[in-house]
């Protein structure tokens, strides 16, 4: 038996079984021929809470995808047992992940005070966390190695750069390799995101052509840097029965 029927909500909310029943299948048009959906949802949602605060459905009522509350007993066995297998797994998974967000930010902030720690000891202060640092056990069986990586960005000297070159490349058009062209004209395109590869702009500089132009377009490169912030990463690693150290995985796909 529902804990709460059709009956008893469609009471509850001050609208008629059939009515609701219509809400229900989201086909609810009004006794004089308006569409009121509006009006018994929004008792609805008075009393149970809102549209998809799913802590507070009418009990014997699931909501489905578009928002729309369903009978329980209307569900068929399989979508049940399929909604209450993905809710499981997926809460699961929000528990590890906040387990291991906490991992994460204990080892970032031990880490950097053993750094500090050590600094101390010179009378030094390193000021946050800065470049990569490994460290090992004492029997070398294990290692943590910290990776600092900067977020670069660049400003709109990125657009003079890109104008110079292409004034080089139509220049150079007869006697330019076409691997290095590919490689220069693919350093400036976007991803779906919008944004431009970094490595594939900073690795332009690696090419000396002897044109001012070019050099010019190498300098408003590095006047267009910007740094936006920094990622910090650890890796763990162990040394298994055959003596080979190797790399703790915490990534779900490489288990």
């Amino acid at each position: 038996m529902l804990a709460e029927g059709p009956t008893t909500v469609a009471a509850r909310i001050g609208c008629a079984p059939s009515e609701l029943a219509r809400v229900v299948h989201g086909d609810i048009v009004g006794r004089e021929g308006h569409t009121n959906i509006e009006a018994v949802m929004g008792a609805v949602s008075t009393i149970y809470g809102g549209k998809r605060n799913m802590q507070n459905l009418p009990e014997g009522y699931k909501r489905n995808a578009v928002g729309h509350l369903v009978p329980i007993e209307s569900i068929k066995e399989e979508d049940l047992a399929r909604d209450q297998f993905v809710q499981e797994m997926v809460a699961r998974a929000q528990e590890f992940s906040t387990t291991l967000q906490a991992f994460k930010k204990r080892v970032r902030d031990d880490f950097q005070a053993f750094l500090d720690l050590s600094a101390e000891k010179y009378e030094v202060t390193l000021g946050g966390e800065k470049g990569n640092v490994s460290l090992r056990s004492f029997d070398g069986r294990f290692e943590i190695i910290r990776e600092v990586n900067e977020l670069l960005d660049f400003d709109e000297r990125l657009h003079v750069a890109k104008a110079l070159v292409d004034e080089c490349l139509i220049e150079w058009s007869a006697g330019l390799d076409n691997k290095i062209r590919t490689l220069i004209m693919s350093a400036f395109q976007v991803d779906s995101k919008g944004k431009i590869n970094s490595k594939r702009v900073l690795g332009l500089r690696r090419y000396n052509f002897d044109d001012e132009r070019w050099k010019r377009a190498m300098q408003a490169i590095n006047d267009a840097i910007m740094v936006t912030g920094s990622c910090v990463y650890f890796r763990f690693y162990a040394t298994d029965e055959a003596g080979k150290l190797g790399q703790v995985k915490l990534d779900f796909s490489a288990i």
